[in-house]
């Protein structure tokens, strides 16, 4: 009887072992059935990466940090103070500019002054040169009829005194009288040419008026330099103060208090968790299958065994190689054929609820192989 049962023991364990074989082959059939159905009813990819619309942020004047107001992970509004630069610097020459702007607007005064005062001595000299010279011209008229009377008085005396009719020392009396009133007339005339001289000496002290206006001038220039450089000053003191252009996260800040900013420079680095998305490089061979709208199947690594549903939104209209820093050359006629992959973004569903997905994570994403989307 116990050679019996130590001939069945043997036979019963080969029956299990084989039984356990089975099972297992039918399981590995099983998935391996399923993954060739998963192959050939979609196309994937795991050249797959998060990302988020993210604007670096730099100073526009150079300096030290002062301050550091946020730090990494921090959610911050658009127009939030991110970095503080040195401004003491800023501060001294907006002082300087402003004094500059104060003498520049007193030297426009005093300039003005003098020209009212130039241009009231000028225009009272001309009404007066030109006065006098209309009353010269008066006299020279009131001389030339005088003289006109005292010439024909002369002429009749003087035939008179050929008749003997007035006695001479009364022809000289009227000779007299004419001799004066040439006399007269030449002497304003003389007035006149005074007075011209008098009128052209005020026309031409018009130029000073002339040079006042051309250094009021010049003075109001210097004021609106003044001014630029005062207003180029406080817009540099105005950018000392690096603020959030959006907002969002900071995701990065690249300084620390004491660190030289200079411009152009990022500070830090801000995103907003609304624009995230998936950034996936499928082989050109799979096109094919990417449509606009189309939905995906969007694995993170660092989210195992919770896929997310997702949507193609745009599909890049060249190949990455074309962007490349250092593109291929073949011109050379080397040659190797090497698949190239197209950049499509995925936008996922529901993304506000998984605030743990961050820009720079791994992702895999999948297609239905179905040509709609």
């Amino acid at each position: 009887m116990s050679d019996e049962h130590e001939q069945a023991r043997p036979s019963g364990r080969k029956t299990v072992t084989v039984a356990i074989l089975g099972v297992l082959l039918l399981v590995a059939l099983a998935v391996s059935a399923r993954w060739l159905w998963f192959r050939l009813t979609h196309v994937s990819t795991d050249a797959a990466y998060v990302k988020a619309d993210m604007a670096e942020v730099a100073p526009e004047v150079a300096g030290r940090v002062r301050r550091v107001a946020v730090h990494d992970g921090e959610r911050v509004r658009a127009g939030q103070v991110l970095v503080e630069i040195e401004d003491a610097d800023l501060r001294e020459r907006e002082k300087q500019a402003r004094a500059g702007v104060a003498a520049a607007e007193g030297q426009v005064l005093r300039g003005q002054a003098g020209l009212n005062q130039t241009r009231g001595r000028v225009a009272a000299g001309r009404r007066a040169a030109e006065a006098g010279s209309a009353a010269a011209r008066q006299q020279v008229t009131k001389a030339q009829a005088g003289l006109g009377y005292a010439s024909a008085q002369e002429r009749r005396f003087a035939a008179l005194l050929e008749q003997q009719a007035v006695p001479r020392s009364r022809w000289e009396e009227v000779h007299a009288g004419a001799e004066a009133a040439r006399a007269d007339v030449e002497a304003a005339r003389q007035a006149v040419v005074a007075a011209e001289a008098r009128v052209a000496e005020a026309r031409a002290a018009e130029l000073s008026v002339a040079e006042a206006d051309a250094g009021l001038a010049s003075s109001k220039a210097a004021v609106e330099q003044a001014r630029a450089a005062l207003a180029q000053v406080e817009w540099a003191r105005g950018r000392a103060e690096v603020r959030a252009p959006i907002d969002g996260l900071v995701a990065r800040v690249f300084v620390r208090v004491g660190d030289f900013a200079p411009p152009g420079r990022p500070v830090a680095a801000l995103y907003d968790p609304a624009t995230r998305y998936v950034e996936a490089r499928f082989e050109e061979t799979r096109l094919p299958y990417v449509a606009l709208g189309k939905s995906a199947e969007v694995r993170v690594d660092a989210l195992p065994g919770q896929p997310l549903v997702g949507r193609v939104r745009r599909v890049a209209p060249a190949a990455a190689q074309e962007f490349a820093l250092i593109p291929r050359d073949v011109t050379a006629g080397e040659f190797t054929k090497v698949m190239q992959r197209v950049s499509v973004e995925v936008e996922i569903d529901d993304l506000v609820r998984h605030p743990e997905i961050v820009p720079g994570l791994s992702a895999e994403v999948v297609l239905a192989r179905g040509r709609r989307p």
